[in-house]
């Protein structure tokens, strides 16, 4: 009976620990500088067969900010800011800074017609702080030179939490945002999501408009339901149970 007892235990841990694992490993990876997210339209980070994150080179230098100019003859990236010029080459782990040479483990790459670099050699490069934490799968970079902070995983306000759809048959583009009891998570979330919709469709005072109806969905009881129109957009906010849905209907579409 004991020896039942025993296996049905380590059952249960093994279950609840495999369980996290899964949870922690469909996070999708992101950037975080000062404290920050960056949001990417459109090409987006990746981890390289080096096991390094490579970014779209224009986001990352303008978010440090450098100046960076693409010089097509020698296929080289260039970010220049205050007396520090990086120069860093596809295809090469050779870069440069300030004119001396220097060696990553890896190398910038060309995909899919956009440049991409490793963020930690560019970061350092300008003098900020790097920390990965693979837990979340988060790159973490202070541009001060401060400490990185050590984020607490269930309290993580944004992390996994709104989802994003751009391949509706109806929709252009969805968000569903977990509802959470806690005023202040629920508000960062809120507050996430607006701000990923304004680097989509650019217009801060409808997007404002339509997220303080969202922040009315406090409980699961609250109701939401309510459409908006921009320019030629139709936006749908509907809420459940356990989240709150902010719906752009493709054109035509109703």
């Amino acid at each position: 009976m004991k020896k039942f007892a025993l296996v049905i235990v380590v059952v249960m841990v093994m279950t609840v620990f495999f369980s996290v694992l899964n949870v922690f490993g469909g996070f999708p990876l992101r950037i975080v500088v000062n404290n920050e997210r960056l949001f990417f339209p459109d090409a987006q980070p990746f981890i390289d067969e080096n096991g390094r994150t490579q970014v779209p080179v224009r986001f990352i230098g303008e978010e440090l900010g450098a100046t960076v100019t693409w010089d097509g003859d020698e296929k080289k990236a260039i970010f220049v800011k205050d007396d520090k010029e990086l120069f860093i080459y596809i295809g090469k782990k050779e870069y440069e800074l300030n004119g001396e040479n220097l060696y990553m483990d890896t190398v910038a790459l060309l995909q899919e017609g956009r440049t991409f670099v490793p963020a930690r050699y560019v970061a350092e490069a300008f003098g900020a702080n790097v920390r990965w934490d693979g837990v979340i799968r988060t790159v973490y970079i202070d541009v001060d030179g401060g400490e990185t902070p050590t984020p607490q995983v269930t309290k993580d306000p944004v992390y996994g939490w709104i989802k994003v759809k751009t391949d509706g048959e109806d929709s252009e583009y969805l968000q569903i945002i977990t509802l959470s009891s806690d005023n202040s998570i629920r508000e960062a979330r809120y507050s996430a999501a607006e701000k990923m919709f304004v680097d989509i469709y650019g217009d801060e005072d409808f997007a404002r408009q339509v997220y303080d109806y969202v922040r009315t969905k406090k409980t699961r009881s609250d109701k939401v339901d309510k459409e908006f129109n921009l320019n030629n957009k139709t936006v749908y906010v509907f809420g459940g149970d356990t989240s709150v849905q902010v719906l752009v209907w493709r054109e035509g579409v109703r």
